[in-house]
């Protein structure tokens, strides 16, 4: 979330609405490209879509009727709906496809490749590429600053020249109707939660303490902030996450740490930063490690929204990919990858394929692991 000089665009959210559609509705009323049919380990019923009346818009965005949308009181939407909303034919939520088991993903904060790969700073984070795997060539959304990285990540569109850190209501620009990760899950009937550190309410659309709601990308689009039962059932603190990991209902997790320990904060201390990230990360993930989710196939992304831009690699970011299912420990991949594959990573795992905005051309990280 770095202060770059460039200046505010509403311009900028006709391209949203194109490039954050792809080519054609990634999820449309016929649930044409849902998964429901397929499970995998660690699924679990009972996934109802967040509205049954889902439907096609205009240059193949899907939205989600708020109107009748249905959910579970208090957690996961439960009602099950149409065959939009709940897979090809209208069956129960379903597991990860491709034998995958959960999936996790850790978004940080502001630190180049270099600052993290191989520095005396971060002896945990080293620990993990060490054991399991790491992308050496892979790049942000080459935008600047944090929030068109965290919504490129999940629409796969490019917000050029960008919004400056731009919260997602209350400016007359965000929430916007696009087609996002958030949604395509929501209409296949793929149990997810985004988890937010410090939030303290659900669907929190209010900056707080130490909590930013901009490094909540969900919370962007009307088809999830919109719907009061998705939102406050899919984005939740992350004092929720320790029950939800435990009893393995959710098969795509989030997670935002605080503005503390996902490096941002002290701001211009970068190693004071990346330090604090590495303490919390040698904390946290062992607990996923240690859950019958991970173990069961699952697979955990760690990476940052963003490079500084200070050392000579400017966008290039670490990614480092966590699994049972690696071809082997401490590997390394030099195919050039970004964001975008990470969004096509994951619409693989899940079966979801009409891909967004650059997704469709994206190379997935696949290359990480066994059949």
């Amino acid at each position: 979330m770095k202060t770059h000089s460039c200046s505010l665009v509403l311009g900028a959210l006709a391209a949203l609405l194109v490039s954050a559609c792809g080519s054609s509705a990634s999820t449309t009323g016929s649930g044409s490209n849902s998964v429901g049919a397929t499970t995998g380990a660690g699924g679990a019923p009972g996934s109802g879509g967040a509205g049954g009346t889902a439907s096609g818009a205009t240059g193949g965005e899907a939205s989600v009727s708020t109107s009748s949308a249905s959910a579970g009181v208090g957690g996961d939407p439960a009602t099950t709906g149409s065959a939009a909303s709940t897979g090809a034919s209208g069956s129960s939520g379903t597991g990860g496809s491709g034998g995958f088991g959960t999936i996790f993903t850790i978004l940080l904060e502001n630190h180049d490749y270099d600052q993290v790969v191989g520095s005396a700073n971060t002896p945990y984070i080293n620990s993990l590429i060490g054991k399991y795997g790491l992308a050496t060539d892979y790049q942000d959304s080459m935008l600047h600053p944090s929030l068109p990285n965290y919504l490129y990540l999940i629409t796969g569109a490019k917000l050029y020249p960008g919004f400056i850190d731009l919260d997602p209501s209350g400016n007359g620009v965000f929430p916007v109707d696009a087609d996002n990760l958030g949604n395509q899950l929501e209409l296949a009937g793929i149990h997810w939660r985004s988890y937010q550190e410090d939030s303290g309410t659900p669907c929190n659309l209010d900056g707080n303490g130490l909590y930013e709601p901009k490094h909540d990308p969900f919370l962007y689009f009307n088809n999830i902030q919109k719907n009061a039962a998705v939102c406050d059932a899919r984005s939740v603190d992350y004092s929720q996450f320790p029950a939800d990991l435990a009893a393995g209902t959710y098969q795509y997790m989030w997670i935002t740490p605080n503005m503390t320990h996902n490096g941002h904060n002290p701001t211009g201390d970068t190693v004071a930063s990346i330090k604090q990230t590495d303490l919390w990360l040698s904390t946290e993930v062992p607990k996923i490690l240690a859950s019958t989710a991970y173990q069961n196939n699952g697979v955990l992304f760690i990476t940052w929204d963003e490079g500084t831009g200070t050392f000579s690699t400017g966008d290039h970011v670490a990614m480092i990919v966590v699994s049972t299912k690696l071809k082997s420990a401490g590997m390394k991949v030099a195919t050039p990858l970004s964001h975008a594959s990470y969004l096509r990573t994951i619409e693989d795992i899940f079966g979801i394929t009409d891909k967004l905005g650059a997704a469709q051309n994206a190379t997935s990280l696949a290359e990480f692991f066994s059949p």
